[in-house]
């Protein structure tokens, strides 16, 4: 499988695009940011970018890639990470790995899914934290790069396999 060119998003320079693909392995499924991550998610610089709702120019990858392509994000929303990866940057039209939301509909669709963490309880949330896995993540697929792979399909397999290395329900059985 070959994944189309990407092509640069209406608000954002050439210079400043190449700078963040770069960072970027894109696989069949997600495609990660393997550039800074701060609490499991992916931070960008962009001094020149004034779409940013934000103070720094230092900003979460998904909120700089969401702004770069739809302008700026309204206030007091998220870009919520359907896919469950936090690292994860994968954003076209036709693909809801980011959307657009509330904090409360971020917190409704983590619940959905058992993933909001509680004490000592997991629910779906990865063992090792959402910074942990990203670093796992990052880890992985710059050393599969690294040694060659540049196949999308084997690089989502990477992927899987690494998130499952977190799944808190991994070593139990079934029982049907």
């Amino acid at each position: 499988m070959t994944l189309p060119p990407w092509e640069r998003p209406p608000y954002t320079t050439p210079h400043t695009w190449a700078r963040f693909t770069s960072k970027v392995i894109r696989t069949s499924t997600c495609w990660l940011w393997c550039g800074a991550i701060s609490d499991g998610y992916g931070m960008f610089h962009d001094s020149g970018h004034q779409l940013l709702d934000s103070a720094s120019s230092t900003v979460r990858v998904s909120r700089w890639i969401w702004s770069a392509y739809n302008g700026p994000i309204r206030a007091s929303y998220n870009i919520l990470h359907d896919c469950d990866t936090p690292s994860c940057c994968r954003y076209e039209p036709t693909v809801q790995h980011l959307i657009d939301g509330t904090q409360s509909a971020n917190i409704q669709m983590a619940a959905a899914r058992d993933r909001i963490t509680n004490g000592a309880r997991l629910g779906r949330a990865d063992l090792r934290g959402q910074h942990r896995q990203s670093v796992a993540i990052r880890t992985a697929l710059l050393a599969a790069v690294r040694d060659g792979e540049r196949d999308p399909d084997r690089l989502a397999g990477i992927l899987a396999d690494v998130i499952a290395r977190g799944d808190p329900f991994a070593t139990q059985g079934r029982l049907f």
